[in-house]
């Protein structure tokens, strides 16, 4: 069922944003997998940013008529795969990212689409996905366009969600939302931690090796989590590196990557996060948290 009506903020949604690029519709189609998952509404939302009125101009009047289908050329695809899916659908006009995070502001999460990649740099987040990853309250998924489909095995096994721990601070709400997308999707955790002190031996001093200390405080954080989800496989990793190239490795071979966002000093993206969101492939999962 499709609703046409202003949009609105109910924990109980997922809300994408379209703008009629492959990323989005592809962040459309897995917010609609997502939202079924869950048994959440979903709101697809499109932000009419272009002229309000015919200028009489071309250049300016044919693309802005293009993105105003954009919002209907989605649903129709979305209620095509998904009939009986509870589709909320709202146009808003403004700066693309501020409207978005105001329409999501009580959602479970926000889903947009990244940008594409170019030979040199790499993959390449577009403005409006690092504005809105920034500055929303609630969880920011940020999906890629599809990729060539590989060949697999009828029954593989469903790839795993790799969460990225910072030890020195809570991390509660992210493995939350790690936890419970691998127990939905019927798959593993890769918990990862990565660190970069210098292995120093001191036998002496009777104080543990950096290392020691930190496997310790791996397995203080999942212990919780080992006992809500005892059907969900989870594997611990310690990896002695930088933060940044060890989550992009990981993210090689998940289905769902899921990384903290700290709200204080609130609207900034660390170097790591930053870093990550703009080389991995598959979908990645933002969680703001104190």
């Amino acid at each position: 069922m499709v609703t046409r009506s202003p949009t609105g903020n109910r924990r109980d949604t997922i809300t994408v944003g379209v703008d009629g690029s492959a990323e989005s519709l592809n962040a459309a189609a897995w917010a609609a997998r997502e939202a079924r998952r869950r048994g959440m509404a979903l709101q697809v939302v499109h932000v009419d940013d272009g002229p309000p009125h015919p200028t009489g101009l071309r250049e300016l009047d044919a693309p802005a008529g293009r993105e105003r289908g954009t919002l209907d050329s989605a649903i129709r695809a979305l209620t095509h795969g998904n009939p009986s899916g509870d589709i909320i659908a709202g146009t808003l006009t403004g700066p693309p990212a501020p409207a978005l995070v105001n329409a999501a502001r009580e959602s479970a999460a926000l889903v947009v689409g990244s940008r594409g990649r170019t030979a040199l740099e790499g993959f390449l987040v577009g403005s409006v996905a690092l504005a809105v990853t920034a500055k929303a309250l609630c969880p920011v998924v940020l999906i890629r366009a599809p990729r060539p489909r590989r060949f697999l095995p009828r029954r593989a096994a469903p790839e795993p969600v790799v969460v990225g721990v910072d030890l020195d601070h809570s991390c509660d709400a992210v493995l939350a939302q790690a936890f419970t997308a691998a127990a939905l999707r019927e798959a593993p955790v890769i918990v990862v931690h990565a660190w970069s002190v210098p292995l120093l031996k001191d036998t002496s001093s009777g104080i543990p090796e950096p290392e020691t200390t930190k496997r310790r405080q791996l397995s203080e954080v999942v212990g919780p989590w080992l006992s809500k989800y005892p059907h969900t496989p989870v594997t611990e990793r310690l990896v002695h590196s930088t933060a940044g190239h060890t989550l992009r490795e990981s993210g090689e071979s998940a289905g769902l990557l899921v990384l903290g966002r700290r709200t204080n000093p609130a609207e900034r993206l660390g170097r790591t996060l930053h870093s990550v969101i703009h080389h991995v492939h598959c979908p990645v999962f933002v969680v703001p948290h104190e």
